[in-house]
């Protein structure tokens, strides 16, 4: 062979095999993994992102029904090269769903301006907030549940005043969105990378970490386990939106599960029960899902017979009543409340109980009682109250009743598959993650 021809030769196995490995190097992700921290003094639960070209960390809170990532930071600001402002007669604005168009001298400061830039309003879920604002792109940097870093390009959010974030967790930047827009972030995720619009969410009890798994993958051990016995329910639209940031008669991006009925001790509780049901003419009633909510809030007549049926009950074993501690409607003495195995305080069990008598969501101690002394524990659940800036829901269960279960949201199927509590198997969210 010629000096030549071997040249050639070489050089070309050697392009193949660097494309090979290429190859190898980037296999197409089947999920995407976040971890999940929860900040204790003001119970949020909060992620970490990469975004800009220089990857700048943001901690950012978990909304599962919020429309869009949102933050504002000193660090991203003053190394934002890759920001792109989205133009208000663009595709992206129209995929965004922006509510109108917004001129230079009328943005609150941002890395960079276009005239006529794409706006919406961003939501602060915690002090009722709202920020008009520019939308625009980045590269967020995401890992793979097998650990390898994938870039996922013009990123839409908005860059936020810094009064957006009062009331948010000090450590954290903005807000993060898991509802059903097109610009969330599985929404994004499974446009980009071509998989299942589904997500896993396990929130953890103070303390701990769990992890928020975007994907269809299989889970480790023992939770693949447990995931034969999920639980599954249809995820229900409210005709109209509940968000401050939307037009009502929009469909709500929030999350709604049919609850047919309440129990205290499998003791089915009494009051209207349409009020489970969602007007169709005002979006009023329902069940819904919100990370952002501490405790599980019932509307009121609800709310009094879940607090006369959970004392009644309790009393019958011995527990205690005293005065209540706001925003708590009934506290007990910690010392008549025995402590049980592996799910909490032994007290009367609550269900939701959906589409079907085993469709059922138990709350166990674990997640209905919390303590507030160190001699007083109360009822974890407080009453719903009216929704000033649109349709009122019924029952909005919050993050504390979400604690170690894992909730499944198949966007796809329009499914919510969950376990029962992770605390049963000896296990918690601590220790959930891809195989």
């Amino acid at each position: 062979m010629s000096s030549s021809t071997l040249s050639i030769f070489l050089f070309s196995l050697l392009v193949l095999c660097s494309f090979s490995n290429a190859k190898r190097s980037s296999p197409k992700p089947k999920g995407f993994i976040f971890p999940i921290k929860k900040n204790e003094t003001v119970n949020q639960y909060y992620t970490s992102i990469q975004i800009g070209a220089n990857s700048t960390k943001l901690n950012v809170v978990i909304d599962v029904s919020g429309n869009f990532l949102w933050f504002s930071s000193d660090d991203y600001f003053s190394s934002a090269s890759s920001y792109i402002p989205i133009p208000c007669d663009s595709k992206e604005c129209g995929i965004a769903d922006g509510s109108g168009c917004i001129l230079c001298e009328f943005l609150p400061p941002v890395p960079k301006c276009i005239t006529n830039m794409c706006a919406d309003y961003a939501l602060n879920p915690y002090s009722g907030t709202q920020g008009y604002n520019g939308l625009s792109t980045d590269v967020l940097h995401v890992y793979s549940t097998r650990g390898q870093r994938y870039n996922l390009r013009r990123f839409p959010f908005q860059y936020s005043d810094t009064v957006l974030r009062q009331g948010l967790a000090s450590s954290t930047q903005g807000v993060i969105s898991l509802g059903r827009t097109r610009i969330s972030l599985q929404a994004q995720l499974a446009s980009a990378f071509k998989i299942r619009e589904k997500f896993a969410l396990c929130v953890p009890s103070s303390g701990r970490i769990g992890n928020l798994i975007i994907g269809n993958v299989a889970y480790n051990e023992p939770v693949e386990a447990i995931s034969k016995s999920f639980i599954s329910t249809p995820l229900i639209r409210n005709p109209m939106s509940n968000n401050g940031d939307h037009v009502v008669g929009n469909l709500s991006i929030t999350y709604f599960i049919d609850v047919k009925s309440i129990r205290v001790n499998n003791k089915t509780l009494s009051f209207n029960n349409s009020l489970l049901s969602i007007d169709e003419s005002t979006g009023n009633g329902g069940t819904c899902l919100r990370t952002v909510r501490s405790y599980t809030s019932l509307h009121r007549s609800i709310y009094k017979a879940l607090v006369n049926e959970f004392v009644n009950a309790a009393a019958s074993q011995g527990t205690k009543r005293v005065a209540s501690v706001a925003p708590f409607g009934a506290c007990f003495d910690a010392k008549t409340i025995a402590s049980g195995k592996n799910i909490g305080p032994r007290v009367p069990t609550i269900d939701l109980v959906m589409n079907g008598k085993n469709v059922v969501w138990r709350i166990y101690g674990s997640n209905s009682m919390v303590r507030v002394s160190q001699n007083v524990m109360c009822l974890a659940f407080v009453e719903e109250l009216p929704n000033i800036a649109g349709p009122t829901t019924s029952i909005v269960v919050g993050g504390y009743q979400m604690e170690n279960y894992l909730l499944e949201f198949d966007l796809t199927s329009s499914k919510l598959r969950f376990s029962p509590s992770l605390l049963l198997s000896g296990t918690s969210c601590s220790q959930f993650g891809a195989s």
